[in-house]
């Protein structure tokens, strides 16, 4: 009887183990032919950037700030994966070469040797085209620590993540009421937290940077970092996209800000406390919004990872800018 249920049973178990290796094939093939979705393609492309950054003979980056860059991108790419990327670079490098196209560039292999420079440009412009905002804002924070290296190493250093995009002029002539509609909930849609807390961040920056250039610091090159900064606060926030923001409702806190505890101190170190506030703040909005809304952010991520290298020069420069939990003072 019992040889006789093993029997019965026999066909029952070759069908199994035959449904499971079907199964196991199908996966390994669909493994193997699935396309390259754009997020993996721009998360692989950035990793290959910072392979390259941590293959250079130049030594820039130290060897644990790479593997933290590498280890926030993701995993490496499968053998699959490396192909679908190398077909897809080939045929990105042919488009570009014909179009000139500076997000074609961007994704095109990393070349075996790359400058720091090099590596910042390539980086931001992933991170200024990328549509998952999530990578968006760590790719922006490998490219602000790699400008902050370049800064700390020379502080003439020209800035390598502000877009060279002509500031769009205010609307002239007679108000147009569906046009007045259209801008009203456009400016509704851009009052986000995230935003409003930037802009507040701004302003509070500026007026921590006037108060410790004002109490004066012992170094020149701290004075001219001070210097430096400040014009750049100023800058960012003259720009229509920072200026509109002072007026959502409810309105962001602006004015009235306490002099950080150490200012008296360590005027420097005080302001480059805050700058670390200012790059949180920042990312923390790179991640929630859109790319068209992101050009003047990574322009303030990088001016203050900048400010903070060179403002606390005996600090480490972060591997990811941003990182930093935001400190309320």
């Amino acid at each position: 009887m019992a040889a006789e249920r093993t029997t019965r049973a026999w066909p029952w178990v070759i069908a199994i183990l035959a449904i499971a290796l079907v199964a196991v094939l199908a996966i390994g093939a669909w493994a193997t032919w699935r396309p390259l979705s754009e997020y993996d393609a721009a998360r692989l492309t950035a990793r290959d950037i910072v392979t390259s950054v941590d293959e250079s003979s130049r030594d820039d980056v130290p060897r644990e700030t790479v593997d933290r860059q590498l280890s926030a991108l993701g995993p490496a790419a499968t053998p699959a994966q490396r192909d679908r990327l190398d077909e897809q670079s080939a045929q990105t490098t042919d488009s570009s070469t014909a179009s000139g196209s500076p997000a074609a560039e961007a994704s095109e292999p990393a070349p075996a040797d790359v400058d720091l420079p090099s590596a910042v440009s390539r980086m931001a412009d992933l991170a200024s085209n990328q549509e998952d905002p999530e990578l968006a804002a760590t790719m922006s924070g490998i490219a602000a620590s790699w400008s902050a290296v370049i800064a700390r190493e020379d502080p003439t250093a020209q800035p390598l993540m502000r877009s060279d995009a002509p500031e769009e002029p205010a609307a002239a002539g007679a108000p147009d009421r569906d046009q007045d509609d259209d801008s009203s909930a456009e400016s509704d849609e851009r009052c986000t937290p995230e935003l409003t807390a930037v802009a507040t961040q701004v302003d509070r920056a500026l007026f921590t940077a006037q108060s410790a250039e004002a109490r004066g610091t012992d170094s020149s090159d701290t004075a001219q970092a001070l210097d430096e900064w400040q014009e750049n606060l100023e800058r960012i926030q003259d720009q229509p996209a920072v200026m509109s923001l002072y007026e959502c409702q409810p309105r962001p806190a602006r004015g009235g800000y306490e002099v950080p505890r150490d200012m008296t101190e360590d005027p420097a170190a005080a302001a480059g406390e805050v700058a670390r506030d200012v790059s949180e703040y920042s990312q923390s909005a790179i991640a929630a919004v859109t790319p068209t809304e992101r050009a003047w952010l990574l322009d303030l991520l990088e001016s203050s990872a900048r400010a903070q290298a060179l403002l606390q020069p005996s600090d480490p420069v972060p591997a990811l800018v941003g990182e930093h939990l935001a400190t309320d003072r």
